[in-house]
């Protein structure tokens, strides 16, 4: 949307003041387009990210590889909850994964949390 249909939508009153900040301190092009919400792949991983528990479990694994059961014990939460978390970590690309015996271990994919943190400060203008 733009600045100016953002304008056209206040009251007259609100209007008023506006216009005449706008024109004396000349902040906004009329013809700005506003983007207020995030790209698809940002909007997805702010979702994910936005969990404690998910979010927990990326800083847990940022620089250890660890199992389900350990993961639980120190979440104190259920495996079977942990195991739901972790898939969709990894579906996003934010795990990594590696199978020893019986057991898979866990930790996080830096250069991919990357990626997803360079793409928010991209769409913010940052």
């Amino acid at each position: 949307m733009k600045v100016r249909e953002l304008i056209e939508k206040l009251s007259e009153r609100q209007r008023k003041t506006v216009m005449g900040c706008l024109e004396r301190c000349n902040l906004f092009d009329m013809d700005e387009e506003i983007e207020i919400y995030p790209r698809n792949e940002v909007g997805r991983f702010l979702k994910i990210l936005s969990n404690p528990i998910r979010y927990g479990i990326l800083k847990m694994l940022m620089n250890r590889w660890m199992c389900v059961c350990l993961i639980a014990e120190a979440l104190e939460v259920d495996q079977t909850l942990v195991s739901h978390h972790l898939r969709i970590l990894k579906d996003l690309g934010l795990l990594e994964e590696k199978k020893e015996g019986k057991l898979r271990f866990y930790r996080t994919n830096k250069e991919k949390l990357r990626e997803y943190l360079n793409a928010m400060l991209e769409d913010l203008g940052v």
